[in-house]
């Protein structure tokens, strides 16, 4: 699960860089900007939650796993701390902060459709023994 985690945190970065360039190149400067805030937020939020959930997973982390889960609670309450801020603090489009937040969904669909054609054509798979 840790690889799946990792290539969907880079695509995070990829799809969020190419959406950043074309708002900068296509749109008014309040909604690339709210794009470029909501994409920063959206990687730095699923990098965090990859490490937490990392944590989670390996072997040997049953002491840590409990004290992993609890710092979902404040990882959140920070991002909506800073999403208010950018919101009211930034020259931002809030519909752009949204957008640029939601690159994340983009990565998961790209990262469940790539495990499930390689699970239906039987494709070799390039992770670690064990992990999905």
């Amino acid at each position: 699960m840790t690889q799946m985690l990792a290539r969907i945190e880079r695509m995070n970065y990829l799809f969020g860089a190419a959406l950043i360039v074309g708002a900068a190149l296509g749109t008014s400067s309040r909604h690339a900007l709210g794009i470029a805030v909501g994409v920063a937020l959206s990687c730095l939020n699923f990098a965090a939650i990859r490490r937490l959930v990392s944590n989670w997973v390996q072997p040997g982390a049953a002491h840590g796993a409990g004290r992993s889960g609890f710092l979902f609670l404040p990882k959140t309450v920070g991002l909506m701390v800073a999403v208010a801020l950018a919101l009211f603090l930034l020259p931002i489009s809030g519909v752009g902060l949204a957008i640029g937040y939601s690159v994340f969904v983009m990565s998961i669909f790209v990262e469940a459709t790539r495990y499930l054609i390689v699970q239906i054509t039987g494709a070799p798979r390039h992770d670690t023994p064990g992990e999905n």
